[in-house]
């Protein structure tokens, strides 16, 4: 079976991560503690910040070896775990993407360019995806895109996010979300694969 990297990680094993060279991840590492989400990073990508509480809230970044943390470009990934009320009958999760991805375009300098939205049921655990493209926004001159995810827990709410910056102005123009779809499509496998740990009739996180 695949080895997952979870956001349950030891210390230990995120000392490994470092052992190329790579920048040490910003803010306060910790085991976190209850619910979690496990899901594992792209190939070739760091730990490169994590903060918040154990047993609580709390929010981990990552991105490729080669990239900073303040000025990334080829690519991003985030996680968040925040405490909710799940509502079975609510759908928290399509509410969520729903007010995320409203945020984005309200936020966006230039033309956003939306995904459709798709809820689905991942392994037991109800969530919905959308995303899009933003062509001007912040300190990515030639724009920035992102696949937005929320999945429901027992007791918290996880919300996944992939971003990526085209380098140039012209870069992956014959796309409509400057991405391509082999790259797109390795993000949404990977959150296909995404399982919750360590709540109520869950699987115990890894250590």
């Amino acid at each position: 079976m695949k080895k997952i990297l979870a956001l349950s990680l030891t210390l230990a094993s995120l000392a490994m991560s470092f052992s190329s060279g790579a920048a040490l991840p910003k803010g306060r590492l910790f085991q976190p503690h209850g619910e979690s989400l496990i899901i594992q990073p792209p190939a070739g990508w760091r730990l490169a910040s994590m903060n918040g509480d154990p047993n609580g809230d709390y929010i981990v970044e990552f991105m490729p070896f080669n990239e900073s943390h303040g000025d990334w470009r080829e690519g991003y990934m985030s996680v968040q775990r925040s405490a909710a009320q799940v509502d079975v009958g609510a759908r928290a999760s399509t509410q969520l993407v729903q007010r995320v991805l409203q945020g984005a375009q309200r936020d966006c300098a230039g033309h956003f360019t939306a995904m459709k939205q798709k809820d689905s049921v991942t392994n037991g655990a109800h969530g919905s995806v959308s995303g899009g493209f933003c062509d001007r926004w912040g300190g990515a001159p030639f724009g920035e895109g992102s696949l937005i995810a929320v999945i429901e827990g027992t007791k918290n709410l996880f919300l996944v996010q992939f971003g990526w910056r085209p380098a140039t102005e012209n870069e992956l123009k014959e796309y409509t979300l400057r991405i391509t779809p082999q790259k797109l499509q390795q993000y949404l496998d990977l959150l296909n694969h995404a399982m919750l740990c360590g709540g109520q009739n869950q699987l115990i996180c890894p250590r």
